[in-house]
């Protein structure tokens, strides 16, 4: 699953470099262990996403975008994460130079653990394992607004994500929720 997820960001990769322009976004956000709906209160947990976005469809109410997103997290005291992801938007202009959006999408997460992990081995010893992190498997689904004035370049937006990443602890957390605010812009660039 995860080869095809990786091939498939590839090719859409690949297609960015027949354009003339080209747009990206880039985003702040904090991350937390939370179902929908959770707290924003909760300890700040800092995150950064940079995405290349290719509009699919355009039209005069609705677009229809696909956004290949690149992110690192650091969860305090849990793990430091880092995604590779792509998402399938609407988005709607509600009115002049304010568009509303949702999205869902799928990707890789890669966890960093902060804390040392250990093997029980055959013949009772522990033995030291898991330096290389773990992958799993990332869903996630996004409402956002953004402020899109035809006569700006830059288009800063707010955006709310959950995630679920899978499986996260095999034997007993198979899937693990997480959300996050991003607060960022989306801006062209022409090669």
């Amino acid at each position: 699953m995860r080869t095809i997820i990786l091939l498939a960001l590839c090719w859409w990769s690949g297609m960015a470099l027949a354009q003339d322009s080209h747009t990206f976004s880039a985003s702040f956000f904090n991350n937390a262990v939370a179902l929908p709906g959770g707290s924003f209160t909760a300890p700040f947990h800092p995150g950064v996403d940079i995405g290349w976005v290719y509009a699919v469809r355009k039209g005069n109410r609705w677009d229809q975008l696909l956004t290949t997103r690149l992110g690192y997290y650091h969860q305090r005291i849990v793990h430091h994460g880092i995604q590779l992801y792509s998402e399938y938007t609407w988005r709607f202009h509600a009115a002049e130079g304010l568009a509303l959006e949702g999205g869902a999408g799928l990707g890789y997460l890669h966890t960093l653990e902060q804390h040392e992990i250990f093997t029980l081995q055959s013949d009772g010893t522990y033995r030291r394992t898991g330096r290389a992190g773990k992958p799993h498997a990332m869903i996630s689904a996004m409402l956002g607004i953004n402020l899109a004035p035809p006569e700006w370049a830059i288009k800063p937006f707010l955006q709310y994500r959950f995630r679920v990443m899978t499986p996260f602890v095999k034997s007993y957390v198979p899937f693990f929720p997480a959300t996050s605010l991003h607060l960022g812009a989306t801006f062209p660039l022409t090669f």
